[in-house]
């Protein structure tokens, strides 16, 4: 029974990173480039606002630091130097990491309108069907495209939290990026495959079943999404649009 499930992780995994080459091809032959436009300004933005905000609050919680008495007392100058180096270091790389854990969320919940309306553009063309546009029915998808990416966001940061306290302990805490990644990788792909669970009319509590069950799918999704999100300047933009895609592609082929 192991053996079949770990089977069917893997064939569902290889299937969701199949999908990202048939979605690119599935994008250019029917004109769905430009979807990108929108995520190309959102990325641009993004990327602007991240360096400013990790630079601004690791600057000043590094003057708050080195302003404690313990910090000013310290008479040493190559001790104040190298305390000054650790504390500039260490807090842009930590507030950065932050930060693009939540530029991925951030980029989920303002690409919801796209990304809701380019999977049920995908689902259309490969079923042959058209269904008349539902203002109502595309809030709805919005809204739950939202509050999915915030359950996710506080959840992750919740076991992020938790792993800042055991990363002291050996092999638990070594283990724990790679558990990091992992998780991100199946919140991303949740996001992703639920737009077509909307569709199917399940809730989220339905839909959280079904995530869990095709575990291979979701996390094999939101592999290739964060792969792709890490790419410079344009990452943010073919991943978005890209993601998307290859979950409904996907989730039609598995049924």
């Amino acid at each position: 029974m192991k053996m079949k499930s770990r089977n069917r992780f893997f064939e569902q995994f290889a299937l969701a990173s199949k999908s990202y080459i048939k979605a690119l091809s599935f994008v250019i032959d029917n004109g769905l480039w430009i979807y990108f436009i929108y995520p190309l300004i959102i990325s641009i933005l993004m990327i602007v606002g991240g360096f400013s905000f990790a630079t601004s609050l690791s600057n000043s919680l590094e003057h708050w630091i080195l302003h404690l008495p313990i910090a000013a007392g310290l008479n040493d100058a190559a001790w104040t130097g190298f305390l000054h180096f650790f504390l500039r270091i260490g807090l842009y790389i930590i507030f950065f990491f932050i930060y693009l854990t939540l530029n991925k969320y951030i980029v989920l919940i303002l690409m919801s309108p796209a990304m809701a309306s380019l999977s049920e553009r995908t689902e259309q063309i490969i079923s042959a069907t058209k269904h008349p546009f539902n203002l109502l029915q595309f809030v709805k998808d919005i809204s739950r495209g939202i509050c999915i990416a915030l359950r996710n966001m506080f959840i992750e940061f919740g076991v992020i939290i938790l792993c800042f306290m055991v990363v002291w302990i050996p092999i638990i805490g070594w283990l724990s990026p790679l558990f990091l990644f992992i998780l991100s990788c199946y919140f991303y792909g949740f996001s992703m495959v639920d737009y077509t669970n909307e569709r199917r009319k399940m809730n989220i509590s339905e839909s959280v079943k079904y995530m869990r069950k095709n575990k291979g799918l979701v996390i094999g999704n939101g592999c290739i999404f964060s792969l792709l999100f890490a790419i410079p300047f344009i990452g943010g933009p073919i991943s978005a649009i890209l993601a998307p895609v290859a979950a409904t592609i996907a989730v039609l082929e598995t049924k």
